[in-house]
């Protein structure tokens, strides 16, 4: 009888370690996911907006920044967001960012970003990039 009362003890004491066990694992792969999630939307810095009045063409608005990634592959493009603010000075641009497909380098890569809208007879104050909501004043040159 003592010897069936240790053993389903000891019994319990391992099924107590392996929950405790899987608990742990399970947060540490919740934090891996995490900040995987947060390492594959990458990070977008240096942007500059520049319109450009100069004669003899049209003028011409250039957004410009740098999106560093944790691998190869990644495309990021700009587009302007439909519908426009309320505010007619500030061109609201929509950000996409297009995952690898197929193999990649695991190797941390910047690519440079360019939105250039000909024809830009609007004279802008700011850009704003969603969906991070960055907001940037433009540089006029006449």
């Amino acid at each position: 009888m003592a010897t069936k009362k240790a053993a389903s003890k000891g019994s319990k004491k391992s099924t107590k370690k392996s929950s405790a066990t899987k608990k742990r694992a399970t947060a540490k792969k919740a934090v891996t996911k995490s900040t995987a999630k947060k390492a594959s939307t990458g990070k977008c810095t240096g942007w500059q907006a520049v319109q450009d009045n100069m004669p003899p063409g049209p003028p011409t608005l250039t957004v410009t920044g740098r999106c560093t990634f944790p691998t190869s592959g990644y495309k990021v493009t700009l587009k302007e967001a439909v519908p426009q603010g309320i505010n007619p000075a500030i061109l609201l641009l929509r950000k996409t960012v297009r995952k690898p497909t197929g193999i990649v380098l695991p190797v941390v890569t910047t690519i440079k970003v360019r939105f250039v809208k000909k024809k830009a007879t609007r004279k802008y104050t700011h850009v704003t990039i969603l969906p991070e909501v960055t907001t940037i004043k433009v540089k006029q040159v006449f």
